[in-house]
């Protein structure tokens, strides 16, 4: 069995300070538990530059026991998609945006949950709400991130 090659992915939100890091963060420790090779960042299409991820998205990754995460948010740009293997947005709508703007990487960006066959592609976005909307909103991503993962696992295994 080859070993499976180093992918990279970047999640894409609005401003990069709650969905789109909470997906990078599961990505990169759900990769690790699986033993892929894989990395993830994230950016914004409208980013809160230089901001720290919302209370409720730590609070979210912090049940999940990944702690002490630094994150700063990031604007979208080309030199991003040209680095990502993958790009995931978290909406149709932001999938539309990146598309528009940079439509040379069109062909390597689907909607999250879209690409894992899930219903209700949309993550919605939990900024200004209580915890328990970020809580729902991490378990959305994981949904599809675990389908994600399983699909490599099982192709590379079946190789």
């Amino acid at each position: 069995m080859s070993k499976a090659p180093a992918r990279r992915f970047l999640f894409v939100c609005t401003g990069n300070i709650c969905r789109s890091p909470i997906a990078q963060y599961l990505l990169e420790r759900r990769a690790r538990e699986a033993g892929l090779p894989w990395s993830a960042a994230s950016a914004g299409v409208a980013a809160e530059v230089g901001c720290g991820m919302e209370p409720g998205a730590v609070h979210a990754l912090a049940t999940r026991g990944i702690t002490g995460v630094r994150h700063s948010g990031r604007q979208l740009d080309a030199a991003m998609l040209a680095e990502a293997d993958q790009v995931y947005a978290l909406t149709r709508a932001h999938r539309a945006r990146i598309v528009a703007a940079f439509p040379a990487h069109a062909a390597k960006v689907a909607v999250l949950r879209e690409a894992a066959g899930l219903p209700d592609p949309d993550v919605d976005d939990p900024y200004g709400f209580p915890d328990a909307v970020y809580e729902d909103c991490a378990s959305r991503i994981e949904e599809a991130l675990d389908i994600l993962i399983r699909r490599s696992s099982h192709a590379e295994h079946s190789r």
